[in-house]
């Protein structure tokens, strides 16, 4: 594999990055915060969830009281009409029986709406307790959420800016490379796992560990400064 000094330079200085951008892509998707934000999303959804039904319940028994008020405002209007009517009657016996009769069944049902405002008032009362519990529970989670967000952010954004600035250095080395050894370091990186080069040490890979036997050692030592290793296929530095 034909590669002068300065290129076997440029690739070991990439193998450098690329580890490093290995064990720093690694330790961000790592991150603790990671899992305590999903955790923590996944419960303010349910609490949302609640929420939202709860304040169709609210919703609910908002008319129904307004619905109690509104037929009871109708009654009592009613009420004062059949009143006046008995009022002005003036001996009119028949007339003042028939609205009394009909003044005694807005008196009861007024007596029912009052009883059934009650018991929606009660229920009401319930609902919104229960929703000012739901909105604390709510407001503690995100204050949480929060607080992990930001710890994510101060830790993941440092290793952010790292790897950023170390994928840039490696654009500016691969820029530098004839583009079929760069094409071969890709596509070697591609397949052993980020770790394209290696080092003859020993008569050994210094990544596969195998021992490379006096045959094939000889043309590898012939193809000084950049071989290929024999059983991982990586590519290997000859000498210093």
């Amino acid at each position: 594999m034909k590669a002068d000094t300065k290129d076997l330079a440029t690739l070991l200085n990439m193998q450098h990055i690329d580890m490093e951008l290995i064990r720093a892509r690694k330790k961000l998707a790592e991150l603790p915060q990671r899992a305590q934000i999903l955790e923590i999303r996944t419960k303010k959804q349910a609490v949302e969830e609640k929420q939202a039904k709860i304040a169709a319940m609210k919703k609910e028994a908002d008319l129904a009281v307004a619905r109690i008020k509104d037929e009871d405002g109708r009654l009592a209007a009613r009420q004062a009409e059949t009143q006046e009517k008995i009022d002005g009657s003036r001996g009119d016996y028949r007339s003042v029986e028939a609205l009394t009769k009909d003044l005694g069944g807005i008196a009861k049902r007024r007596t029912t709406l009052e009883e059934d405002l009650s018991e929606a008032n009660a229920k009401l009362v319930q609902i919104s307790e229960v929703q000012s519990q739901i909105t604390d529970a709510l407001e503690k989670i995100v204050k949480q959420e929060n607080v992990y967000v930001a710890s994510f952010q101060k830790e993941g954004g440092g290793l952010g800016s790292g790897i950023a600035s170390a994928e840039k250095k490696r654009s500016e080395l691969a820029a530098a490379l004839p583009a079929d050894l760069l094409a071969e370091y890709e596509k070697i990186a591609s397949r052993s796992g980020g770790i394209a080069l290696a080092r003859l040490v020993n008569g050994s890979c210094s990544v596969c560990r195998a021992a490379i036997t006096e045959g094939k050692l000889l043309q590898v030592q012939a193809e000084a400064p950049l071989s290929t290793c024999p059983a991982c296929k990586r590519m290997l530095v000859v000498g210093e």
